[in-house]
């Protein structure tokens, strides 16, 4: 049965411990610039930053650069999206320095796919996030269950035998692209892409606790962001993001991590 989470604004993360946002655009405006196929603008009237994913984009971050203690073994993926791209693509993955997926987001017209270590593949058969329009998607992961929302909703609830990811920070992360040639690279717009590392709670509350973060207004919603001095922009506002294929990304953040990748690289278009 489907639950709505709009409900639970009174609760906090897991065990009521205070969670750790990793907010990988925020991640991205820091340490990639100077690329050339995705743009970052401000959405609305509460001017929230929008990541525009050119379908043969993939920008690139070293995973220990991010996750600095260590990949953890609980959390929620929290993601705001709008793309009209039917076909599966890869929204978001974490690559060991061998090129192997150890965490896979996949989206497509008629599903939503979570890739894990170990060969874990789940498909989830969510139709409709392809139609233009912006899409929240929750993913928990838990000792006990995987657990996916779709816009404020429960979707469905997995119990697992689960003893950890398994991920190790020697890799990279990456958004849009491809890692095997045949695959198909996202094409779309990134409101929000945030780890709650170590609690898996989150996801439910996505909608209730966890709003993108904007620079403004935003009817209503809370912002979890301490307002700027007027006259001033988060760096997320001030960098014009684009990416390349990974050819390209070697000259930095792979090399600053000696990630191998050579057969995950990216073409760019004829």
């Amino acid at each position: 049965m489907s639950e709505s989470t709009e409900d639970f604004a009174g609760e906090s993360g897991s065990g009521g411990a205070p969670s750790e946002e990793v907010n990988i655009l925020d991640e991205l405006s820091l340490q990639v610039s100077n690329s050339s196929n995705a743009s970052l603008s401000l959405d609305g009237e509460a001017r929230c930053p929008v990541l525009l994913v050119g379908q043969y984009s993939t920008l690139a971050l070293p995973l220990d650069e991010i996750f600095t203690d260590g990949f953890p073994d609980e959390f929620s993926l929290l993601v705001q999206l709008r793309s009209s791209l039917t076909e599966e693509s890869s929204l978001l993955t974490l690559l060991s320095r061998d090129g192997e997926v150890m965490l896979q987001l996949r989206t497509s017209g008629h599903a939503l796919t979570f890739i894990g270590t170990q060969q874990r593949h789940y498909e989830f058969p969510v139709s409709g996030l392809t139609d233009g329009e912006w899409h929240r998607l929750a993913v928990s992961v838990s000792l006990e269950q995987l657990t996916v929302y779709v816009d404020c909703v429960l979707f469905e609830s997995l119990d697992w035998v689960y003893y950890g990811m398994a991920v190790s920070t020697a890799g990279l992360l990456m958004v849009g692209g491809t890692v095997r040639g045949h695959e198909t690279p996202f094409e779309g717009g990134i409101r929000q892409l945030s780890f709650m590392a170590g609690d898996p709670s989150a996801a439910r509350l996505h909608c209730s606790l966890h709003p993108p973060r904007c620079g403004g207004g935003g009817g209503g919603r809370r912002a979890s962001k301490t307002p700027r001095s007027p006259g001033t922009n988060s760096p997320l506002e001030e960098f014009l993001l684009s990416s390349n294929d990974l050819e390209n990304l070697e000259g930095g953040a792979m090399d600053k991590s000696s990630l191998l990748l050579r057969s995950s690289s990216v073409s760019n278009p004829p």
